[in-house]
């Protein structure tokens, strides 16, 4: 009897040691692989590649030991395993700042490719009598924020180059907008820079004046109201002369630079595909919530605010998940990773990354964007690529809000500087 008391007891020691192992090993699985085989992240696993197990610890070590800089939640991924490596606070509806400008650019190429450009064109049609034209001036804009004064000037010097010199007839705007562009109602005054907005972009009004002054300097008088707006008649008008812009020269500014107002711009072809009404900028939204829905097989009401197109609103939200899952979409179509992979900043090197992650073991090796915003308390995000010991690639999402902004950088540098291979 004794005997088999014993033989119990060593048999509930064992049960009770096994339970806590195995405890212990779902509460790590959860912790550092939450979303291993996750269809928001993972397209086809590699159940033959491994992850950087040495890696991981750093990451885990570093976030474990590190004290957080404000609210932090990140996600870690492993693009060529197509495996999570760490997770922490992927699922918190966070403000990404700048970090909206992936989701912008990145639709747009889906939406509309690599090889897109903005057209701008200046049409004639009726007869010359001598240096008159006796017919209309035609003046086609698309969306383009890099069409400027200068842009303008190059396009209607044609005009002189075919000897017009006089024009008896209208000259027409046919412009996709003629509304200027408005602050979102959540961005503070001074967040549009109207200075370096592109013409299509400041309204019809401005581009009628600013077409009066291109005319004038060629010599050509032409009243104001004569300026009139409306649609070309394709079936009377030759084309004169033509400007394009690719859409990879707003995509580059946006993402190395970090500029808002080419990132806001983008919105607007994007809207035009739902409507050619107006409301660009709310149609714009829709796209980017439709494309997390339909492509990133997400739902965008559990990971996504979206107000505008550049994060300059503090009131949107994007999960660390969702920039993770965003990125590594970009990883699995060629196309879209080759443009966002060249146009993002390079650690140390150039764009909003010159002065981050300098030291020689991490000069070079990080490619992301920033994301920085003073107001709420302060927001800093970093979002991007880099390789692990094993040489695979590794996508990354870093969100730190409600901190000040150097010390969110500070962490995200650091971090990076501690997991790096030396």
């Amino acid at each position: 009897m004794k005997l088999v008391m014993v033989k119990a007891s060593k048999v509930s020691i064992i049960a009770t040691l096994s339970s806590v192992i195995l405890f212990t090993i779902i509460a790590l699985t959860i912790r550092t692989c939450s979303s291993e085989g996750d269809a928001s992240v993972a397209y086809n696993q590699h159940p033959t590649v491994s992850i950087d197990t040495a890696f991981q610890s750093r990451i885990d070590s570093f976030v474990t030991h590190v004290p957080h800089v404000g609210t932090l939640g990140m996600m870690v991924y492993d693009a060529t395993a197509q495996r999570v490596v760490y997770s922490y606070n992927a699922d918190a509806m966070m403000s990404p700042a700048s970090c909206m400008k992936l989701l912008t650019c990145i639709t747009a190429l889906r939406k509309f490719g690599k090889s897109v450009v903005h057209r701008t064109r200046l049409y004639t049609s009726g007869t010359m009598h001598g240096d008159t034209l006796v017919g209309n001036v035609t003046l086609k804009t698309q969306f383009d924020p890099l069409f400027i004064r200068d842009s303008l000037y190059v396009l209607t010097d044609a005009l002189g180059e075919k000897g017009i010199h006089h024009l008896r007839g209208k000259v027409v705007l046919d412009m996709a907008d003629y509304l200027p562009m408005q602050h979102e109602e959540h961005w503070t005054p001074g967040d549009l820079r109207v200075q370096y907005l592109g013409l299509p972009f400041l309204g019809g009004y401005r581009l009628r004046r600013e077409m009066l002054y291109a005319l004038a300097r060629l010599g050509i008088a032409v009243q104001q109201k004569n300026i009139v707006f409306g649609r070309l008649n394709y079936n009377e008008s030759k084309l004169l002369s033509e400007m394009r812009t690719p859409m990879h020269s707003s995509i580059e500014k946006a993402m190395k630079n970090s500029s808002n107002i080419n990132a806001e711009a983008l919105l607007y072809p994007l809207g035009y595909t739902v409507s050619n009404k107006g409301h660009f900028r709310e149609n714009g939204v829709k796209v980017l919530r439709a494309f997390i829905s339909q492509e990133l097989k997400m739902n965008p009401s559990s990971c996504a605010v979206i107000e505008d197109g550049c994060g300059l609103c503090p009131n949107d939200k994007l999960t660390a998940r969702l920039l993770v899952t965003l990125l590594n979409y970009a990883y699995q179509h060629k196309y879209i990773f080759e443009e966002i992979y060249t146009t993002l900043p390079l650690s140390g090197i150039d764009g909003t990354l010159h002065d981050r992650m300098t030291k020689p073991h991490v000069r070079e090796k990080i490619k992301a964007k920033t994301g920085t915003l003073t107001r709420e308390e302060g927001i800093s995000s970093l979002a991007g690529y880099c390789k692990s010991d094993d040489g695979h690639t590794i996508i990354f999402a870093i969100i730190n809000n409600a901190c000040p902004v150097m010390d969110g950088r500070w962490w995200q540098d650091k971090l990076w500087h501690s997991v790096l291979p030396r």
